[in-house]
């Protein structure tokens, strides 16, 4: 019945009044999830009216337009005024290859972070090897780097086909 109800539904927000409620809702910044709401069904639902009914996903998406417009032109007029943070936001995002602090790609910025996180690793690793090296005589030193090591090797095998899990089982 409930399914029945919604697919009838869509045809009242085909309605010319409706698409232009629609446009405003998402031109005031609400959601696709709010929007859902506001009509009285699921996100689900509003996905696929969008997807099946051209005029649905329209008005959505000319809403959406608009806000965008609206405030890149508050953000122009800001700019313009003198205010130094518009004005460097502005051209972050409108002139990229030319204002752009990161000179990076995102595969390169996600490969240095992961450099960075193997580098904290190995020297938290190294700190507790000299806490304990303190700690204990020469002779648990050399005890204590086979262990370690091995620690180090399986760890580097996480994610792979040799997993700790796997080689005690």
């Amino acid at each position: 019945m409930l399914l029945a109800m919604a697919r009838a539904m869509y045809k009242e927000w085909l309605d010319k009044d409706k698409l232009v409620l629609l446009q405003g809702w998402k031109r005031d910044g609400l959601t696709d999830a709010e929007i859902a709401h506001n009509i009285g069904i699921s996100i689900n639902t509003l996905n696929k009216w969008k997807r099946e009914h051209v005029q649905i996903g329209q008005a959505l998406k000319r809403g959406r337009d608009e806000i965008n417009i609206i405030v890149e032109n508050a953000l122009l007029k800001k700019a313009l005024s003198g205010n130094t943070t518009a004005m460097i936001f502005f051209l972050k995002n409108n002139w990229r290859d030319k204002y752009n602090d990161s000179q990076l790609s995102k595969e390169e910025r996600e490969l240095v972070l992961a450099n960075i996180r193997k580098a904290n690793a190995d020297a938290r690793i190294k700190e507790a090897k000299a806490i304990v090296a303190e700690r204990l005589g020469t002779e648990d030193n050399e005890q204590l780097d086979q262990v370690l090591n091995k620690l180090i090797e399986e760890a580097g095998k996480v994610g792979t086909d040799k997993s700790i899990n796997e080689e005690t089982d």
